[in-house]
């Protein structure tokens, strides 16, 4: 294995290692736990009187939330491109179809 070959397939492990990290179940999954952990600070803040304690868990709940939100984005956006997928394919079939009708409607003639 050349020294371009090992470059190449470190590139792809890290770019895969890195599009997992940012993967839609793994903003979803970092989210949930940040909203779980985030309540029981507010609980346990609001039990003892620690207003600053409860204010991060706070924070934290919130921030946990949008990071599950975007990862359910994501999930949206990858629902709409493989429809947009689906439909041009079915253009091209049918544009293939009216040259194929087209061009025997031509060689008729």
């Amino acid at each position: 294995m050349t020294m371009d070959d090992k470059d190449d397939a470190r590139e792809r492990i890290n770019h895969a290692a890195e599009e997992a990290a940012h993967s839609a179940a793994a903003d979803k999954a970092k989210g949930r736990l940040k909203e779980a952990v985030g309540k029981v600070k507010e609980k346990v803040g609001s039990a003892i009187g620690d207003h600053e304690l409860e204010a991060k868990g706070t924070a934290q709940r919130v921030e946990g939330k949008k990071d599950r939100l975007k990862g359910e984005i994501k999930d949206k956006i990858d629902e709409v491109k493989e429809h947009v997928s689906d439909v041009k394919e079915h253009i091209e079939a049918g544009v293939a179809v009216v040259k194929e009708k087209f061009d025997e409607a031509r060689g008729k003639k």
